[in-house]
């Protein structure tokens, strides 16, 4: 189970900050991405489009211990 995103803010001149959570097991896991885009609506679409990917790579780091303040580099082709 997962829920959308809360929203974006900006988080500096190129990046948009989305919130999220993660539900597995009964718990809750919160979740922010950056991405840089040019408009919150973009980003909101950006995450969207690639929320498969995005939920995959947040599950692998929960579950390995990896994830934290890292930063995450998602290239659009």
């Amino acid at each position: 189970m997962q829920q959308g995103p809360l929203g974006a803010r900006r988080a500096d001149q190129s990046g948009y900050v989305l919130h999220f959570q993660l539900a597995s097991n009964g718990t809750r896991r919160a979740c922010s991405l950056t991405i840089h885009a040019d408009s919150a609506g973009e980003a909101a679409r950006i995450f969207r489009e690639n929320w498969t990917e995005i939920e995959s790579m947040a599950r692998g780091g929960i579950s390995t211990g990896t994830v934290g303040s890292a930063s995450v580099s998602l290239a659009m082709s």
